[in-house]
């Protein structure tokens, strides 16, 4: 599978922290991240802020994915349950896939899991979905 091309779906603060895409369509959005020195918290594992933007911008993914013409999203609500610590040096992934697609919300789970294929943790967002003040 060609990422170069997926990664072309993620705005720069998510490709900045180092997430890749592996799976890129209207039904789930996956991918993976490096976890690095930077992304620690002061117990030296992965920090829950960095879990939460991982996560963030899978759903966020898949919700633009899911848009008309002339549309954008934006996460209104996110909850985050933190199952197991993810160690720095550990490849994270992560998929994201629809509870539900509204007109106006769509909701999106995500699990995050680390390298020995255990889940770190679930997120659910819901995305609301707005008109563009570009237009179409």
């Amino acid at each position: 599978m060609d990422t170069e091309n997926l990664d072309g779906h993620l705005p720069d603060f998510p490709r900045s922290l180092g997430i890749t895409l592996t799976e890129c369509s209207a039904e789930a959005v996956a991918g993976q991240m490096t976890v690095r020195p930077e992304h620690a918290n002061r117990n030296g594992v992965m920090h829950g802020g960095a879990v939460m933007a991982f996560a963030d911008a899978l759903g966020g993914t898949a919700a633009a994915l899911n848009l008309d013409e002339g549309q954008m999203t934006t996460t209104v609500e996110s909850k985050t349950n933190f199952l197991r610590a993810i160690p720095i040096g550990d490849r994270a992934s992560a998929r994201s896939i629809p509870l539900h697609r509204g007109r106006r919300t769509t909701i999106w789970q995500t699990t995050v899991s680390r390298s020995d294929g255990k889940a770190a943790a679930i997120v659910i967002q819901t995305q609301m979905t707005l008109e563009s003040p570009h237009g179409p």
